[in-house]
């Protein structure tokens, strides 16, 4: 009986599959939209990451960071209207790699040091993704 219940197990053990939880470490991420983001707006650096938030630290929040961006680089009515495209085109990377986004925060940051920061909540995104995929 004894073997029977340790056989048991060890086929339990052995036919269970666990699946491993993802990291937003970018190592297997496609970066598609990372990469049109960078050809339209000519950043020095792009830094994508996800922000812990919640009871329990899960990962809703992503954020952005547009480091001097030679298209971004002056104060313009444009730059909400630029942020937005960022955002969209930031949401259509995460969800390509299996991350849903709550909300994202695109900051535009300049060697001035006038950095400004904008937050698109999940209706925004949604708004953003309809509009979007109507003129595409």
């Amino acid at each position: 009986m004894k073997k029977i219940l340790l056989f048991s197990l060890l086929i339990f053990a052995f036919s269970c599959k666990v699946e491993k939880k993802k990291t937003d470490d970018g190592q297997d991420f496609d970066d598609t939209y990372i990469q049109e983001i960078g050809n339209l707006y000519y950043p020095e650096k792009i830094d994508a990451r996800p922000m812990k938030v919640g009871p329990r630290n899960e990962e809703k929040d992503y954020i952005i960071d547009i480091t001097n961006s030679d298209s971004l680089k002056d104060n313009s009515i444009n730059l909400i209207i630029n942020s937005k495209n960022i955002a969209y085109l930031y949401k259509k990377h995460l969800i390509k790699n299996q991350r849903i986004p709550k909300n994202i925060i695109v900051n535009v940051k300049r060697t001035n040091g006038n950095n400004e920061s904008f937050e698109f909540d999940e209706k925004e995104l949604t708004k953003l993704e309809t509009t979007k995929g109507k003129s595409e």
